[in-house]
């Protein structure tokens, strides 16, 4: 098993360390594959569910043994202890799915971990049909979008006192439009019943950029979000614009040059020399256009990220 691990490990001293102290004085039983029975003796009550994002995954405590780690996809090439794993995906073999030069099949199969995958697979002797009914039924509504609000929905139906998420953020594309929301209603709910929910300040989940009504929107740079996303607009018009003639111009000296294969041209060649010179203004306009945007663009996506509760800093 520790070969086939560091053939996987993507960093110096990443990867699952499965003698790691912190597991010890426990020890984790599948009772029941398909029912989903595992326990841990003795019992801990304090779950820690650790994703890929680096602003706050090294913070996940890894070397309490009060806490259960619970890790998924292919996380186990950069952290040092998981007591759980899951890969609720149906395309969990597909080695074009996964990190190229990895063999993610024979780590599951070989890693003696319970890993939760939405069927159990015989080849697969450690693996757990996820719970997905009585998880349902636990949170009391068919509403998840992710492996990470699935993941809380079990720790809910084990009753654990304390669920804590680090390295989750979900503030951008589809983490964001599809998954966040639906996290941060299951974690309501675990709250709403008394359940500890722990988010470390560096965490994006559960953080607003101002309290509406009593504050108003926070000063970050030069420009509100508001005069940004306005700014690029009027800027992407104007670029439109110069895009536009440059065509045009395109066309009259193209016609030009082919009017004079045939015949004398009946465009005088101060002419071209003005559309010519037209073009080269134009291109120059577009260039700066071009770099505005992008610098526009950028601090638009900076404030945005602010905005959803991730901590940003404008390099120097």
């Amino acid at each position: 098993m520790s070969s086939h691990l560091t053939a996987l490990e993507a960093e110096p001293g990443s990867g699952v360390d499965f003698n790691h102290p912190a597991e010890a004085d426990y020890t984790l039983t599948i009772e029941d594959r398909e029912q989903a029975l595992v326990t841990s003796t003795p019992k801990r009550d304090k779950v820690a569910i650790v994703g890929f994002a680096t602003s706050s995954r090294s913070l996940a405590p890894f070397d309490d043994p009060s806490y259960e780690i619970w890790t998924l996809n292919q996380l186990y090439r950069h952290v040092k202890r998981c007591t759980r794993h899951f890969d609720l995906h149906m395309n969990w073999d597909d080695d074009a799915a996964n990190v190229e030069g990895t063999d993610h099949e024979g780590w599951i199969r070989e890693c003696g971990l319970p890993v939760y995958m939405t069927e159990s697979h015989d080849k697969l002797p450690t693996s757990v049909r996820f719970p997905i009914d009585r998880v349902i039924k636990e949170v009391g509504i068919d509403y998840f979008t992710s492996s990470v609000g699935l993941m809380v929905g079990l720790a809910m139906l084990e009753n654990f006192k304390e669920i804590a998420l680090y390295g989750i953020d979900l503030i951008v594309g589809g983490e964001y439009s599809e998954q966040k929301a639906n996290l941060e209603f299951v974690l309501g709910v675990a709250h709403g019943r008394g359940i500890n929910v722990r988010i470390p300040q560096e965490c994006a989940l559960l953080k607003h950029s101002h309290r509406y009504g009593y504050e108003k929107e926070p000063d970050w740079g030069p420009l509100k979000i508001s005069e940004v996303s306005t700014r690029i607009e009027y800027l992407s018009t104007e670029r439109n614009k110069r895009m536009a003639l440059i065509n045009a111009l395109d066309g009259a000296i193209g016609e030009y040059e082919r009017l004079k294969q045939v015949e004398e041209p009946t465009v005088p060649a101060e002419r071209m020399k003005t559309l010519m010179e037209q073009r080269s203004d134009a291109m120059a306009t577009l260039s700066t256009l071009d770099g505005a945007v992008q610098e526009a663009t950028y601090w638009r996506d900076l404030y945005t990220l602010r905005g959803r509760g991730a901590i940003v800093n404008r390099p120097i």
